[in-house]
């Protein structure tokens, strides 16, 4: 009769970790990942904003960039989980961007603002559509009665 040797627990305990690491990963999808190995910049927009979109819409959070996702007010019951959201994704976005660019970035509050001023910053002009969309929208703004840090504050949002 053959003699059986006793199960590895080293390999059974590595099993099952990486299978502890892929079922909490799965059950929390919210936990911070690693962003796509690229890095803007300051001359890859095009490719970094194509790469990250995708990713940021794979993770079911791309209307935190968009204006699908409005934050909340702060009495809002969904302000804070508006707020973790919003948190994670503006995280991603600034991960993403080489160290000596994040500076200019980091104190925007939102990641919309933070996606925003990246585009106003290194987007090209070679999308006529949204050139046309965004003439259209500076051409409609106005200061009207408001301060100017309002005003500003406004065509930057653009």
């Amino acid at each position: 009769m053959a003699e059986s040797n006793p199960p590895n627990h080293a390999q059974i305990t590595t099993t099952n970790s990486r299978i502890d690491t892929q079922t909490n990963f799965t059950q929390n999808p919210d936990l911070p990942i690693v962003v796509p190995g690229i890095k803007l910049n300051g001359k890859n927009y095009e490719l970094w904003s194509q790469i990250m979109e995708m990713f940021i819409s794979s993770r079911d959070k791309l209307g935190l960039i968009t204006d699908k996702i409005r934050q909340p007010i702060l009495t809002d019951p969904t302000y804070s989980k508006w707020r973790a959201e919003n948190a994670i994704v503006k995280g991603w976005v600034i991960n993403s961007l080489t160290p000596d660019l994040i500076g200019n970035f980091i104190k925007f509050p939102t990641a919309k603002g933070v996606w925003d001023a990246i585009a106003t910053t290194y987007f090209d002009g070679g999308d006529n559509v949204q050139v046309y969309d965004l003439t259209r929208k500076v051409s409609r703004t106005t200061q009207g009665r408001g301060c100017l840090e309002d005003y500003y504050t406004g065509l930057q949002s653009l």
